[in-house]
């Protein structure tokens, strides 16, 4: 699940940061049916007048129902040909990315589940690319290029992040219903010059129009013409950054450019101390992002800021967060999204309450450059501890993870309960939290990944979003 690994922290008190706001909750898969009805109910009678003051206009998804009714699991004798297909497929000789690539897609869950915009995406290419088809294996070869600015090779005293392109192959055998049922060969990165990406993005806005139009009503894409931008988080590979930046893709239905700045992945670190080398990267983090500046606005220049999507996850929160001071500062035109999944951003990198204890309009930094902003944090995430380390003082010599398995002392609420850091991020600068379990296969201790199945629903989804009973009241 996309999982990023750095120290746990203890931490202090809350920040001070004032902790009410507007957010809303992704349904669990355990919430009651009654729940459901009610809302259903809603739907035919109208909302309160009360809601609609408190909430304003503001969207509902329920993640307790089936959200990409199309794609299922096979059943009977198409199980057997599925299972055998994709162990034909891994006894295949791996090209020398593969065990990375193995490797991330058993990290996800089934948040990696195909959506209804899946089979749309995978198309994207074809007419450069046709999809071949093996018959005997039952699978379907699709290929792709992904794009994208790296800054991990460039000659010393470099200036500017390089862009990229990269074909990547994806064997789907029959009924897979999951990116973990596909294999995935990347081929090496080619550098290329920001006139042919911009090439290529235009090139992409153009087949998901027409794709769109061709689309069945359900499958089709809302705003076939976005474009999304992926930032990743601490401790991540080029190929695995790749990999994240093509499942986004798979299953919202938007071209991703992966920003992929220059991290060390655990595989080639040294040493032993893990708050060193989360600092390290922190540190590397910050050294990346003037390579990338210039770049980025160039891009969206050419994409168009109104179809225009920024996703980061965690660190990678705390650089586009960067970023969207430098627009705002610039005045530049609002993008149309911006989504933090888990983001590890300190509170005081943002604008600070006045004297009346509100950050004054002009200052609100998410309102100022996106039309919508959406920050999804989890209940459960410790991994949020990180960025309650930057942002508040600890006690030497409690980062111990037993620490916080206790589950009833302050540090533990301060980051268990609704990842508070998300809430004080959003709070006073026009975003709007979605709070979200962890579903799926595996519950992970650390309840930290990407999120790419509420992503995908916050960028398409056309319900409408309320605050679950009750939540409205939890600080």
């Amino acid at each position: 699940m996309a999982i990023e690994q750095f120290s746990r922290g203890d931490s202090a008190n809350d920040s001070g940061c004032p902790q009410e706001l507007n957010f809303l909750s992704i349904c669990d898969s355990i919430q009651s049916r009654s729940s459901i009805a009610t809302v259903e109910k809603k739907k035919e009678t109208g909302p309160h007048p009360a809601d609609e003051a408190l909430y304003g206009d503001c969207m509902e998804l329920d993640f307790s129902v089936p959200v990409f009714p199309l794609e299922k699991r096979p059943v009977g004798e198409a199980v057997a040909v599925s299972v055998k297909a994709k162990a034909e497929l891994e006894a295949r000789p791996a090209n020398k990315y593969e065990k990375i690539v193995i490797d991330q897609l058993n990290e996800m869950n089934d948040e990696a589940k195909f959506s209804i915009h899946t089979k749309d995406a995978l198309l994207r290419d074809a007419d450069k690319f046709p999809p071949a088809r093996n018959e005997a294996e039952k699978t379907t070869v699709y290929q792709m290029e992904l794009f994208g600015f790296s800054d991990r090779d460039l000659p010393a005293g470099a200036a500017a992040a390089q862009p990229y392109k990269r074909l990547v192959t994806v064997t789907v055998p029959d009924g897979a219903g999951s990116l973990k049922d596909c294999r995935f060969e990347f081929q090496d990165r080619q550098n290329i010059e920001q006139k042919e990406l911009n090439a290529l993005i235009s090139r992409a806005q153009e087949r998901q129009s027409d794709i769109a139009d061709s689309s069945a009503t359900e499958n089709k894409l809302p705003r076939p013409n976005d474009i999304a931008f992926f930032t990743h988080g601490i401790r991540t590979a080029g190929v695995s950054s790749d990999l994240y930046a093509l499942s986004l893709q798979l299953t919202n239905g938007h071209s991703v450019v992966n920003l992929d700045w220059k991290s060390v992945p655990p595989t080639e670190e040294t040493g032993l101390d893990m708050e060193k080398k989360y600092n390290d990267e922190r540190k590397r983090a910050a050294e990346s992002y003037p390579r990338f500046e210039k770049l980025i606005d160039e891009t969206i220049k050419h994409a168009g800021a109104d179809q225009t999507t920024i996703i980061a996850f965690s660190h990678g929160a705390m650089f586009n967060t960067k970023y969207l001071q430098h627009r705002k500062s610039a005045g530049a035109e609002q993008v149309h999204h911006v989504i933090f999944s888990h983001p590890d951003v300190p509170c005081r990198s943002l604008p600070q309450l006045g004297a009346d204890g509100k950050v004054p309009a002009e200052n609100r930094l998410f309102s100022c450059v996106a039309k919508q902003t959406h920050v999804i944090g989890s209940p459960a995430d410790m991994a949020m501890t990180g960025a309650a380390k930057n942002d508040e003082p600890r006690v030497e010599g409690q980062w111990k993870l037993t620490h916080y398995l206790k589950g009833t002392d302050e540090a533990y609420a301060r980051i268990g309960n609704g990842a508070q850091i998300s809430r004080n991020l959003v709070e006073g600068s026009g975003g709007t939290y979605v709070m979200e379990t962890q579903k799926g296969e595996k519950k992970d201790l650390m309840c930290h990944f990407i999120n790419m199945e509420s992503i995908g629903e916050l960028m398409n989804g056309t319900a409408k979003l309320k605050v679950a009973a009750g939540i409205g009241a939890e600080k």
